[in-house]
């Protein structure tokens, strides 16, 4: 049955384009090593579909640290140091024959064991609390994993005319039912974003219903106050600012009341990735001694890429030039190259002061770090954003100023800003700043539709160019005679 399964899962990934572990949830056997069948029928083979959900994200490159690293130097933030070739395909991904980009259908293997716990549980199996919390949990998942795949290849609702082609408001497959037998496994067209959007919000919303305030376990599982997170992220994205405004205020109070709140003191802010994220709504929480990310922590890690043995992705300067000299987070979160276990020179290539970025150092040993993929300071800077477009700079500058005092910076006023568009300019700079390798900023570029700049501030791929979406690849839309291409991308002849 387990090779069954595993091409199950390998057809799905195409027609639409053991056991691992945080903490003792991973001792149980995963779904890949059992029938479905057999795993669904009893509490500890429903255990094992969660846990390797979680693992499927644990194993992707794409989900860790592509997902986290990419957008940085996919736009401006980072570059590759003298030497090094990872990512460089995506610091360079500019001219007319760039096309490197972020995306990938491996995504679609934890949409399949989320649909799986949020369907296919049988009645009786489970007690209702913890029915309950796996759902939830595979809800908000299927959620992120949607809005991971979705901002990728289509544009954010509001922007479907920013490319070459008017309306184009395609999204990407959308798949709420498990795939338990091949006959299910068929071609489908691509949703709309608009269709996608709503599937992510009814999975939050529900989410949200579902979760207990204080989740057992902690931040290593989904937490409600990440589900609410990830409503008032999404939302802010969907362009409905005041409803993202009001989910973030929900999430923060959510967080404090879980302890979770922004570090804000000089120490605590310059430690901080140098333990279990204090900040984090949700972390992947990452066994040192017998896991590893993206199959290898000294080929894939994390750490690698951006403060150890690679070292691939350095700050730029035109990203450095961003900080106020005063600032909390210079201290901590980067260090001369020279002074990192493993790390080659050449730094100084890309910044003058020749540092690497250190929010991934490996602190757990073999290049392991927990990986937060919410953080409540992000929470700060959406209430920011969302409530200045929606009621004004005023109502913006509070939230905003929360977290700039929390990293030891002076406040600003509203009268600082003559309109909205240069509030908006110092939110993603304010974002930068906080967020670098944390999986934003092509993204936040690419959904206020702005240009995206080059590791020198010159312009590499315009707003409306093509290459703002993905593409899905020629393989993909030869398995699927319903898939079209994103514009300007080559279109499978036969």
């Amino acid at each position: 049955m387990k090779n069954l399964r595993f091409t199950q899962i390998l057809v799905i990934a195409l027609l639409l384009a053991g056991s691992t572990a945080c903490d003792s949830i991973f001792d149980t056997e995963p779904s890949t090593q059992i029938s479905t069948d057999q795993a669904l029928g009893t509490a500890e083979g429903i255990a094992g579909l969660r846990t390797n959900m979680y693992s499927k994200v644990l194993t992707s490159f794409d989900m860790t640290t592509e997902y986290m690293v990419g957008p940085s130097a996919l736009a401006d933030e980072t570059f590759n140091r003298i030497g090094s070739t990872r990512f460089q395909a995506l610091t360079q991904a500019f001219g007319t024959g760039g096309t490197a980009h972020i995306g990938s259908f491996g995504a679609y293997e934890v949409i399949q064991e989320a649909n799986l716990l949020i369907n296919e549980i049988p009645d009786g199996v489970l007690d209702d609390a913890t029915r309950d919390q796996y759902r939830g949990e595979a809800l908000a998942m299927r959620a992120w994993t949607y809005h991971t795949l979705v901002r990728a290849y289509g544009y954010e609702p509001g922007n479907f005319s920013n490319g070459p082609t008017a309306n184009w408001n395609a999204g990407t497959m959308l798949r709420t039912d498990a795939t338990v037998d091949l006959s299910d496994a068929e071609p489908v067209a691509r949703a709309t974003v608009d269709e996608i959007y709503t599937q992510i919000l009814a999975d939050l919303t529900e989410a949200v219903s579902l979760l207990p305030a204080t989740t057992l376990g902690g931040n290593g599982f989904i937490t409600q106050a990440f589900a609410q997170g990830m409503r008032a992220r999404v939302l802010l994205y969907q362009g409905d600012f005041a409803a993202a405004a009001s989910a973030a205020g929900t999430a923060i109070a959510s967080a404090q009341a879980g302890g979770i709140d922004l570090v804000a003191d000089a120490a605590g802010v310059a430690g901080m990735w140098s333990q279990a994220s204090p900040e984090a709504l949700f972390e992947l929480k990452v066994n040192a001694s017998t896991e590893s990310i993206a199959g290898s922590n000294a080929n894939s890690g994390l750490a690698v890429y951006t403060a150890r043995q690679w070292t691939s992705q350095v700050p730029t300067q035109f990203f450095l030039d961003r900080y106020d000299p005063a600032d909390w987070r210079l201290a901590g979160w980067y260090a001369p190259c020279a002074t990192q276990p493993e790390a080659p020179g050449g730094c100084d290539g890309v910044n003058t002061a020749g540092v690497a970025v250190t929010k991934w150092n490996g602190y757990k040993g073999n290049f392991v770090d927990d990986i937060p993929y919410l953080r409540v300071a992000e929470l700060y800077l959406i209430q920011a954003e969302a409530a200045a477009k929606s009621s004004g700079i005023a109502a913006g500058v509070g939230p905003l100023n929360t977290l700039r005092a929390a990293r030891g910076l002076a406040a600003v006023a509203a009268g600082d800003f003559a309109n909205v568009t240069e509030f908006e300019t110092e939110i993603l700079n304010e974002r930068s700043r906080e967020l670098i390798v944390e999986g934003h900023r092509f993204w936040d570029l690419k959904r206020t539709g702005r240009d995206v700049l080059d590791n020198t501030g010159g312009l590499k791929m315009r707003a409306d160019s093509y290459r703002i979406l993905a593409p899905f690849g020629t393989s993909y839309q030869a398995i699927n005679p319903l898939f079209v291409e994103n514009p300007g991308y080559p279109v499978n002849a036969e």
